[in-house]
């Protein structure tokens, strides 16, 4: 073979072997990367409405019986509380990074009450003694950690109520009216777990501990202990 047609052989070949090496090249190039789309944190400021119910208790309300006759011991008798609370609730919320701060009020219903019928005790062994809780109110500051779409947060302030209370008519001297019936304020603090589940819609679970004093009956020689309650209960809320 001539070497002019060689030399033509060695230079297609060159060429056809140049051209698939760029072809490969091309067929394996990698796509252009994009970055992950990242959904929007949600914020927790605003205001919202919502309601909530639960269950609310006293431990150990007391009545204490003063005798007026010497050498008497001094009776006293406790006896629990307990039942529903129902009411609705609103509040507004800053956010600041993942901090969290609100004020929230609310109003409840509340069925929480007890009674005790205790043999040749007074002050509580003819007709009996009662206790009720009949509302209450708070009105408090939120404290917050926003991690995504749970806050756990701590609360405190205000509470008022309604409370009322009875015991035996030969306790209370033969009054018309032998017990109490006070709205009362005082203070409460807990804490809780709030969840964005759907939109604009939260639900909680909350804890708190409310102290409304100590009622008066309107006779000297009966004193009640502190009225203090726990309550538990959930909630849904609605962002605005």
């Amino acid at each position: 073979m001539r070497p002019l047609h060689v030399a033509k052989l060695v230079a297609v070949f060159v060429v056809g072997f140049a051209s698939l090496a760029s072809a490969a090249d091309l067929a394996v190039k990698a796509p252009a990367y994009k970055a992950p789309v990242v959904a929007p944190v949600p914020s927790w400021t605003g205001f919202y409405l919502g309601l909530q119910a639960g269950y609310g208790w006293e431990s150990d309300p007391t009545y204490n019986y003063t005798s007026t006759m010497m050498m008497m011991v001094d009776p006293s008798v406790s006896f629990g509380t307990h039942g529903f609370v129902g009411g609705g609730t609103g509040g507004y919320n800053w956010q600041t990074g993942a901090v969290v701060l609100g004020v929230e009020g609310d109003i409840s219903y509340a069925d929480v009450k007890g009674s005790a019928l205790t043999a040749n005790t007074a002050p509580c062994y003819i007709e009996g003694c009662t206790a009720k809780l009949s509302w209450f109110g708070t009105g408090r500051v939120r404290l917050g950690y926003a991690a995504g779409d749970f806050l756990p947060y701590v609360t405190g302030g205000a509470a008022v109520g309604e409370i009322k209370g009875s015991a035996d008519l030969g306790a209370c001297r033969f009054t018309t009216t032998c017990g109490f019936d006070d709205t009362r304020w005082g203070w409460t603090a807990g804490g809780g777990l709030e969840y964005r589940f759907y939109m604009n819609w939260s639900a909680k679970v909350e804890y708190l501990y409310m102290d409304l004093g100590t009622p008066s009956f309107n006779v000297p020689n009966l004193t009640s202990s502190r009225f203090t309650y726990n309550i538990v209960r959930g909630g849904v809320n609605l962002h605005f």
